[in-house]
């Protein structure tokens, strides 16, 4: 049974299995929230009660000057802070449940909100048991977030934060749906106790990557007493990195890695990923014959939008293959090249955009467009990536007024890239 800690008026004896007979959390006798909220360290307890100084209370949370100074809007007000045992326990639309560690000793939650703008910060703790549940508790945050399955949700970049606690990382999401929102979290972890900073910002520019490590660093330094670490704080940096795994296959990309398409406010579905068996290209110009050109294996998915009224022709395919060695999945790439580069000579019903490198992997894009018939047309857009050993192929068919741009497909091309990593 999950034991909790109580930011309450009233102090709570909570019992816990093994080494510890009696635990209390209290606030010092300030009602909810343990006090106004500023970064100071509250007094210590009663003589009478009897604490375990490891869980935290409300004195050990950020307060509004943190707030401020990662969203330099005046206003910040706090909204709760409680131990996250009432209502439904989450707090954004990617959370999948009340805690990240079910069996955890204690949680804190205080949220922050900017009057008028329907900006807000939440932070939470939890302590777990040991460090390992704590470490299994950090991945599931992120896990909640690299996978949301969200309408109009996309994952944009996430970053490994080093000299905060054990752990650290931040990624940063977009909602597409207007007003345009811009979801950050930015999580770290410190023996057993772990705490997450979500900013929400609605329209107006959101916090970068410096502003979000630094209040990270912030809530750690705050905590780090509780932790029992000598020193949860270093010198603190941090660096752009692939997303963390989605939940899903490995090498495949995630649903929050999708851009949003045309005005479709609904979430993209991927079927279940198979075995790619059919070896014949998607496409007339691409001769993407993996097996015939040495691949030992190659996994498949489609992404489909199927709440949306889309043509059936609508859809994203992607397909992975592994070569025995990274010169033969190299050979393989610079044949895809050569054919969709000759591909208007031999077919005379398709046009082919200019070839496009995305910085940043080693891939190539294009833009076809296949006539079908005196009165239809069909719109691609083909691209390849490749990592080591590893290809990854994707393929776009639009509708025509439902289309992702050149840049959101070339990004998305190159996160695909990042997700063949998750294969080394």
């Amino acid at each position: 049974m999950r034991q909790r800690s109580v930011v309450a008026a009233v102090a709570a004896l909570v019992v816990v299995a093994a080494a510890v007979t009696l635990l209390v959390a209290q606030t010092g006798g300030r009602g909810p929230g343990g006090g106004d909220g500023s970064d100071r360290t509250g007094s210590p307890p009663p003589a009478a009660v009897v604490v375990d100084q490891r869980l935290p209370t409300a004195d050990d949370l950020v307060g509004a000057g943190t707030v401020r100074a990662l969203d330099g809007r005046r206003g910040w007000r706090i909204g709760r802070t409680d131990d996250n045992t009432t209502g439904s326990g989450t707090t954004s639309a990617c959370q999948r449940s009340r805690f990240a560690d079910p069996d955890g000793l204690a949680a804190l939650v205080r949220t922050f909100r900017a009057p008028r703008t329907g900006s807000s910060v939440v932070q939470s703790v939890e302590v777990s048991r040991s460090a390992r549940q704590a470490a299994r508790a950090y991945r599931t945050v992120q896990q909640w977030y690299a996978g949301c399955r969200v309408a109009r949700f996309q994952l944009l970049d996430a970053y490994r934060v080093d000299g905060v606690g054990d752990a650290a990382s931040v990624l940063r999401m977009r909602i597409w749906t207007a007003p345009v929102t811009t979801v950050s979290v930015s999580v770290a972890r410190t023996r057993s106790v772990m705490t997450s900073l979500v900013s929400t910002t609605v329209g107006a520019r959101a916090p970068g990557p410096h502003r979000l490590t630094r209040s990270l660093a912030t809530a750690v330094t705050r905590l780090c007493p509780r932790s029992g670490a000598p020193a949860c704080v270093r010198k603190v940096t941090y660096r752009k990195v692939p997303p963390p795994a989605a939940g899903g296959e490995r090498g495949m990309i995630a649903v929050a890695d999708l851009p949003p398409v045309g005005r479709v406010d609904r979430p993209w579905v991927g079927t279940r990923t198979v075995r790619f068996r059919a070896d014949r290209p998607t496409t007339s110009c691409e001769r993407a014959e993996f097996f015939a050109s040495g691949a030992v294996r190659a996994r498949t998915r489609t992404y489909l939008i199927p709440a949306a009224s889309l043509p059936a022709v609508f859809g994203l395919t992607t397909t992975y293959a592994t070569f025995p060695t990274a010169r033969g999945a190299v050979r393989f790439l610079a044949r895809v090249r050569a054919s969709v580069a000759g591909c208007e000579d031999r077919d005379l019903a398709t046009q082919v955009g200019a070839e496009r490198r995305p910085r940043g992997a080693d891939a190539s894009a294009w833009d076809l467009t296949t006539e079908v018939s005196p009165d239809r047309e069909l719109r691609f857009r083909l691209g390849f990536v490749r990592v080591g050993r590893h290809v990854a192929q994707l393929t776009f068919t639009s509708s025509g007024t439902d289309d992702m741009s050149r840049t959101a497909f070339d990004a998305l091309l190159v996160r695909a890239g990042d997700r063949l990593r998750e294969l080394t």
